[in-house]
């Protein structure tokens, strides 16, 4: 597959700096303040060095759908082991290690084991969008997609990057655009 890339992006192109951290010790509660606050999906869990990654999907998967109380559920009992990149990485290799792993959300760690910054989808489309043809085309999205799925039946996508304004989230075909429904909801009150 041939990629037309802007002189071969690196991840310190795309990365977040600011990464938002919490202890092990924080309630997912509290983590899920954080992400609201942010407007984020993930919070990364560092004591003395990086512990993992707390998603809203650990917090739904894990806590929400079990009928846990958030307040009796702390970090180190819903994180995920993290995957990590080093800040010299290029964002094709970058993209390759998400699909692998089947994961949106990268860490970037130096070689001292610091916490550089964090890389997500999100990040790797606003800066490449032509790299969303390499998830395609490796993820090989009929894979994803029910046998019994009509798009006639049922506009909705699971999830994916709104065509509009590049967000990572919950979209729908609208006009022959896949857009969220903050886009949808900007598009019905200007027309």
């Amino acid at each position: 597959m041939e990629l037309n890339m802007k002189d071969n992006l690196g991840i310190k192109d795309a990365m977040t700096y600011n990464v938002i951290t919490a202890n092990t010790d924080t309630n997912i509660s509290d983590i899920a303040a954080i992400m609201t606050e942010h407007n984020i999906s993930s919070v990364v869990i560092e004591d003395q060095k990086v512990e993992g990654i707390v998603t809203s999907n650990n917090i739904i998967s894990k806590v929400v759908s079990k009928n846990i109380s958030p307040q009796d559920i702390t970090a180190d009992m819903v994180m995920d082991k993290f995957i990590s990149v080093n800040p010299e990485t290029s964002l094709i290799e970058a993209s390759s290690l998400m699909i692998k792993n089947n994961c949106k959300v990268l860490l970037v760690i130096d070689d001292n084991q610091q916490l550089k910054g964090i890389l997500t989808l999100t990040d790797i489309v606003r800066v490449s969008p032509e790299l969303i043809e390499l998830f395609v085309e490796e993820t090989n999205i009929d894979n994803f997609v029910d046998k019994e799925y009509s798009s006639e039946s049922d506009e909705r996508l699971e999830e994916g990057v709104c065509e509009k304004c590049g967000v990572y989230g919950q979209l729908e075909n609208n006009n022959g655009q896949y857009l969220c429904q903050e886009c949808i909801d900007d598009k019905l009150s200007e027309e």
